[in-house]
């Protein structure tokens, strides 16, 4: 299709051609995948990049195109932060969601970009490019022209690389010799506090250097305060170049004390502690000074220290033993990376399961004991981009390479259909990970027959209680493995108006006694509503992790305590609450699963060639059969003939389509609704057959006659036609 276009020198032309080439090969079914492929092949290497341009754009304007007249907030928000990492600019943007959102949510639009723009994590890809740029500016042009492009960056954690430019740069024209005039011109030319005060403190070491005196006031900023230097040795100035406009936290702690007794709150420091995501000061409050008169102060310390402390949003406050909290938000905020606090090097402990946490504020590593009696099962909750799925991923990237399929077992549930895919296929899991409401619905009453079977079993066992109980009888030679349950968005399942009661049902069950047996169940929501997850599911969570929320409400339902609003004043991004007999505030692991895409796909090879020396305890239940005993499905040969509806899409299924006789595909009406919607969402005819029937090529034939079932109805669709196929 391409090849026709590969002699025409007019770049302009080319590109035209090459748009309608790609508009016309999605209308025919081809993937993304299939077209860059394809340009590969016939177009030169200069295309290849504009080709992916345009495909991000025809996906961004897809995703936009349904006849509906309002979008919901979160989901909007969600395509938006999605087409800016993948490169799409503004106006893009802008353009496209001029012609499909209401002005209303056209300004949230608008809101929504400076704010990704501002707070987002850049790839470690980006911030290379951008320091290299920085690098490439200093080398050809003055300084003032690397100040002009840190101040045209609105990301702080890039303006963050920029000042270390800016810092090593300064302290190489200070040793050059330049005068003090320098450098407050320097400052005066600069519009960014930071810049300008990294100038003033290097005309001060410069004064110190020559003994000539220096009026501060001569940069036209009076507020900065900088003290003399103790030293001019060349690393030490350095640093006092970084450091010197950054209050010591003994210093911000005698700030935010005098602050408060402006208050009329009397308060004694007592210590700080330096964390990655944020500062943690500690006060003593006065004799007979309520906690309550500080609980709420945090937008007053905005205001009143907002410069000095570099506070942007208001801090967490917090009571502890000894004293009360005040969480700083750090403006260098450092990341927790996954590969950094594993080595996977020994044998597990088979007697001890457990999960990433997250680094405390003092940088100390936390894990979550699942075997643990305050523990056994976990309600989670928290805004987009809060880092609940990177927590999420963490936990089972940790379980299935930690532990083989003998020790842990994963059940996993995900309706949104893009957290839990790529853990598709691993050994550990009991069934294929669910993707709606009725096989979620089926998981759940897996688990708890299997509940029941273990206790069974407890009973044959005189003294044998609970499964650690069990495990230190008959471990190593026969293990019965804990099975991990992770539901994410919880909501969507819980308010399915078919599924919601048998959902409630078996949950209730298994929170009631699964954790003894080994069973637990980790349940997230985005939208931790009070009216949908039942107050008698909520009770019966011993633990709680809590990121950022939107509204106070949210975080008191999360954290099961109708005054603790403090997740509203998480920084988001894996800055959570993780509560159990008390409260820490942590920042999880970060997976850098789409940064680092080979370390992730080594750690899942290697989860499937785990090598398993145990034996693991069997309850004799298949998942397969069980779900088919739920419907009452048997296998029926009428005429040569096997019926099968969309009734179930289980394992079980697609082994008996591969039998040797034929079969028919009787469409019913859920399985109608259902293509059709996906299909006016964009949606490709192999990912429907996905999503409707959980079939893919690896399933072969059953896989490939399901599809010319899906193609021969949309064709009858599009041509009027009526009948079932």
């Amino acid at each position: 299709m391409l090849e026709m276009y590969t002699d025409n020198n007019n770049t302009e032309i080319q590109k035209q051609q090459l748009w309608t080439a790609i508009v016309q090969a999605k209308q025919d079914g081809l993937s993304n995948e299939e077209i860059v492929e394809n340009v590969q092949e016939a177009l030169p290497e200069a295309m290849i990049s504009y080709a992916e341009t345009v495909l991000k754009q025809i996906d961004f304007r897809a995703k936009l195109s349904r006849p509906v007249v309002e979008f919901n907030l979160e989901f909007l928000f969600q395509v938006i932060y999605e087409s800016v990492i993948a490169g799409t600019n503004d106006d893009e943007i802008l353009s496209i969601c001029a012609e499909h959102c209401t002005l209303n949510q056209y300004e949230f639009v608008r809101y929504a970009l400076e704010y990704i723009h501002l707070n987002r994590m850049p790839s470690q890809w980006e911030q290379h490019n951008v320091y290299q740029k920085m690098i490439e500016i200093v080398s050809i042009s003055p300084i003032e022209s690397l100040f002009e492009y840190i101040e045209s960056i609105k990301n702080i954690y890039l303006k963050q690389i920029g000042y270390k430019v800016v810092q090593e740069n300064l302290y190489n024209l200070f040793l050059s010799n330049k005068g003090t005039g320098y450098f407050t011109d320097l400052a005066n030319k600069s519009r960014d506090n930071f810049i300008k005060n990294y100038c003033c403190r290097t005309a001060v070491l410069v004064a110190r250097a020559t003994g000539k005196p220096l009026d501060l006031k001569m940069t036209g900023n009076g507020s900065i305060l900088l003290k003399e230097p103790k030293y001019l040795d060349r690393e030490i100035a350095n640093n006092e170049i970084v450091s010197s406009n950054i209050l010591t936290m003994g210093q911000a702690g005698k700030l935010l004390v005098d602050t408060l007794e402006d208050f009329n709150i009397n308060a004694k420091y007592v210590d700080a502690k330096n964390g990655p995501t944020f500062n943690r000061i500690r006060v003593k409050l006065g004799r007979g000074v309520s906690y309550k008169k500080v609980e709420d102060i945090g937008n007053d310390l905005v205001q009143q220290l907002g410069e000095e402390l570099g506070l942007k949003v208001a801090p967490m406050v917090s009571v502890v033993p000894g004293g009360v909290v005040f969480d700083i938000p750090r403006l260098d905020r450092q990341f927790a990376y996954f590969r950094d606090y594993f080595t996977f090097d020994g044998e597990p402990d088979i007697y001890s399961v457990s999960i990433p946490g997250g680094v405390d504020v003092d940088g100390t590593y936390v894990e979550i004991p699942l075997y643990s009696d305050n523990v056994t099962h976990i309600l989670g909750g928290g805004r987009t981009r809060g880092g609940k799925s990177q927590f999420e991923k963490a936990a089972i990237l940790y379980l299935v390479r930690r532990y083989p399929p003998s020790v842990v077992r994963l059940a996993l549930s995900d309706v949104k259909r893009v957290t839990f895919g790529k853990f598709d296929g691993l050994p550990h899991l009991v069934a294929p990970v669910a993707r709606d409401a009725e096989s979620t619905a089926n998981l759940l009453d897996y688990l708890v027959e299997e509940m029941e079977l273990r206790y069974q079993e407890f009973e044959r066992h005189s003294s044998i209680e609970t499964i650690s109980q069990y495990n230190s009888r008959f471990a190593p030679d026969c293990v019965m493995p804990r099975v991990i349950c992770l539901i994410d968005e919880c909501f969507d399942l819980l308010s399915d108006d078919n599924y919601c009661d048998r959902i409630e049902t078996a949950l209730m069950k298994l929170l009631a006694k699964a954790g003894g047996a080994g069973i637990h169940v980790l349940l997230y929501t985005q939208r931790p509503d009070k009216n949908v997850i039942d107050p008698l599911i909520r009770s019966n969570f011993p633990a709680k992790t809590a990121f950022v929320t939107t509204r106070p409400e949210d975080s008191c339902i999360i954290l099961g305590d109708d005054k603790d609003k403090r997740a509203v004043y998480l920084l988001g991004y894996g800055d959570f609450l993780y509560k159990t007999t008390e409260v820490l505030r942590l920042q999880a692991l970060y997976v850098a699963d789409d940064e680092d895409p080979e370390y992730f796909q080594q750690l899942l090879l290697e989860a499937k060639n785990h090598n398993d020396p145990y034996t693991a305890w069997k309850s004799g239940l298949d998942f397969d059969e069980f779900v088919a005993s739920l419907y009452g499905e048997s296998r029926s040969n009428d005429n040569g003939k096997f019926k099968a509806t969309t009734a179930t899409k289980t394992k079980q299924s697609k082994t008996d389509f591969e039998g040797s006789f034929s079969f028919k595909v009787q469409l019913d009406e859920e399985a109608r609704n259902s293509i059709m919607n996906l299909h006016q969402k964009g949606y490709q005819l192999d990912e429907i057959v996905k999503a409707v029937f959980n079939l893919s090529r690896q399933d072969g034939r059953s896989y490939k006659k399901f599809r010319n079932v899906v193609e021969e109805f949309l064709n009858n669709f599009k041509g009027g036609g009526e009948d079932d196929i």
